[in-house]
């Protein structure tokens, strides 16, 4: 073989192999900007529900006092929307794989303490899914982000 082509062939392997590199780590590099774009959008959006959570727990823990709370419809629909940011947090996660497992491990966790210690949050979600919300939600059944504390 003429040491030209093999020349040529060499620099033409090393050239496909630093252009493959600089694909992966360009790919890695805009992976973990979007996590972190996602991760600052989504603790953005919980730092303002989570007030009215507290509220709820504190306050009208039940669904009964929920309903006789003076402004019922608007702490209802602050649940109604952080079940939206759950679902899209799970969607994120699970269909698209771009949480990454640790901190979807972290946000479940918190999910599950509101699902398993406010009654008023659980029979909220309980109505939600019996809607036929579930398909809202990115889910199959109800208990794909909530898990119900044995």
């Amino acid at each position: 073989m003429d040491n030209t082509l093999l020349a040529t062939m060499i620099l033409g392997g090393l050239g496909a192999l630093i252009t493959a590199y600089y694909s992966w780590h360009t790919k890695k590099i805009a992976d973990e900007q979007m996590l972190k774009q996602l991760f600052t959008e989504f603790n953005l959006r919980y730092d303002l529900l989570n007030n009215y959570l507290v509220q709820i727990e504190r306050g009208y823990p039940t669904i009964e006092q929920l309903n006789q709370a003076k402004n019922s419809e608007k702490l209802k629909q602050k649940v109604i929307d952080y079940f939206s940011l759950c679902a899209e947090e799970f969607y994120w996660h699970h269909h698209k794989k771009r949480i990454d497992p640790i901190i979807w491990k972290s946000w479940q966790s918190g999910m599950n303490y509101w699902y398993n210690n406010v009654p008023a949050i659980k029979s909220l979600w309980e109505m939600e899914v019996e809607a036929n919300g579930r398909l809202s939600y990115y889910i199959n059944n109800k208990t794909e982000f909530f898990i119900t504390k044995k």
